[in-house]
């Protein structure tokens, strides 16, 4: 029998605590989404080739039962790949509905390590990221920052699959004034709760949003932000999604639109034009 050809869930497996919470967060997604799931170990061949091969099974066949227990009956796949964590993980993004990834401790640092392998695959993937912290997660909703129309489609589209999801109630958070396109925004968010079954609410602040949205993602269960706001440019984070990264409690997703929608087309999606 072949393997399905949709589009799979990839998480990335390296044996630390957040990892191992990674599959079963892309274990879950994949389930809920009815997608398969890849689980995928890179291997960077050095003396001692075989143990490292050893290692890596084993780290494998643990993750695909931590998965299956999680979610039972899924279609998961195991894989080895060759060298550079990074480098693998953004080629199999190309094709992944999400990748989930452990944080690697960021939280850890004085600053956020821009080397690391969670904050290079955040910002430079093809498509959303899911950052995964080794504790659990606080149990509140879920948390999208909203910097302005351009970027608001597909976090709000994550955003209220993933409180529709869990169960919870979402806060969309603007830092800034109140616009007309802002009240715009508020009557799609109104219409989509209403579909959804999700009770979601528009809280437009003063302020600077790096401060704003750090003490507010403090209770959330969840964070989603855009890669850089306005500019969702490949392989650029802005600073919210950068401190998001490095100090949030809880998961954070890292969306972006299609590298083919114009800026146009993304704002129409959120029916704000």
């Amino acid at each position: 029998m072949s393997a399905p050809t949709v589009t799979p869930v990839v998480a990335g497996v390296s044996g630390s605590a957040a990892s191992l919470r990674a599959v079963e967060t892309a274990a879950r997604e994949a389930g809920t989404r009815g997608l398969p799931l890849r689980l995928v170990h890179a291997l960077r061949y050095r003396h001692g080739v075989i143990d490292q091969a050893r290692s890596a099974g084993g780290l494998l066949r643990e993750a695909r039962d931590i998965a299956l227990a999680t979610a039972p009956g899924l279609w998961t796949t195991v894989e080895l790949i060759e060298g550079d964590p990074v480098t693998g993980l953004l080629r199999l993004s190309r094709r992944a509905a999400l990748t989930v990834i452990g944080d690697g401790s960021l939280d850890g640092h004085v600053c956020l390590p821009r080397e690391a392998t969670a904050v290079q695959v955040a910002a430079r993937a093809y498509g959303a990221v899911q950052v995964v912290r080794g504790e659990a997660a606080p149990v509140g909703p879920v948390l999208a920052g909203i910097s302005g129309p351009a970027s608001a489609a597909p976090v709000l589209e994550h955003a209220f699959a993933a409180a529709a999801a869990q169960g919870v109630d979402l806060h969309v958070v603007h830092a800034g004034e109140s616009t007309h396109r802002l009240r715009a925004l508020a009557d799609v968010i109104a219409s989509r709760a209403y579909a959804c079954g999700v009770v979601a609410r528009l809280d437009v602040v003063s302020g600077d949003p790096v401060a704003v949205l750090r003490r507010r993602s403090r209770d959330a269960s969840l964070v989603v932000v855009g890669a850089r706001g306005e500019l969702p440019y490949h392989g650029l984070l802005g600073s919210v999604t950068q401190t998001l990264l490095h100090h949030a409690r809880g998961p954070v997703v890292v969306v972006r639109a299609p590298r083919t929608a114009p800026m146009r087309r993304v704002a129409e999606l959120a029916g704000l034009t």
